[in-house]
């Protein structure tokens, strides 16, 4: 189970629940790439008569069978669409959830500290977008989503946590370093043990 924490980020999801913030942006790209009939269709198979409001706190299997619809309706182009969204939460979170406070304190310290507090902060709220799934900092620059609900299911020959490598590029780029990017080197759908993502600057992963 995740731990849990206001921290500097997120509010407070109870066990088995999400953030909205993973479903909202879907909600628009859907719509924009396919039209609402084929949007609503998608959003209410997974049990979404609509999107929920973007403060609320959404039921993780709800989630993870919306993210998995996508995949399954549109194979080809899922891996953008899921990019898309990553992004989008990312930066809902940069705008609607970081407190001034923590905006002020990022902005004046070397990035190395930054984005170690980034991901500090991302592991102490990380039920908002990892679930029932432990969110595991192993160093400054490389992290792991064990049990992460989103691949149990999945079966690809390759890293398939899109959604999740463009959330954490995004958010570290805005919050520790513009350059920083983001790929999954491990992933769960492909019979690694935990999705695991690195960071990396200039080519090189900062604490390893």
């Amino acid at each position: 189970m995740t731990s849990t924490s206001t921290g500097l980020f997120w509010t407070h999801h109870s066990a088995g629940m999400m953030s909205a913030a993973l479903v909202v942006p879907l909600h628009a790209i859907l719509r924009d790439s396919f039209g609402k009939p084929a949007r609503d269709r998608v959003f209410a198979d997974a049990g979404f008569p609509d999107a929920p409001p973007s403060g609320e706190s959404v039921p993780e299997s709800k989630v993870v069978r919306l993210h998995n619809g996508v995949q399954d309706n549109w194979p080809d182009i899922s891996p953008d669409l899921l990019d898309r969204a990553g992004r989008a939460a990312a930066e809902a979170v940069v705008t609607d959830r970081i407190t001034p406070r923590a905006k002020v304190l990022l902005e004046n310290m070397p990035w190395p500290m930054a984005a170690w507090l980034v991901g500090r902060s991302a592991r102490q709220n990380a039920r908002a977008f990892a679930g029932s799934g432990l969110f595991s900092v192993q160093t400054t620059g490389r992290f792991a989503l064990i049990n992460n609900p989103f691949a149990l299911h999945v079966r690809s020959a390759e890293p398939n946590c899109h959604f999740h490598a463009a959330f954490f590029e995004h958010m570290f780029q805005r919050l520790a370093h513009r350059d920083f990017k983001c790929r999954e080197v491990a992933c769960c759908a492909a019979g690694a043990e935990a999705c695991t993502f690195v960071l990396s600057l200039d080519g090189q992963v900062p604490g390893d």
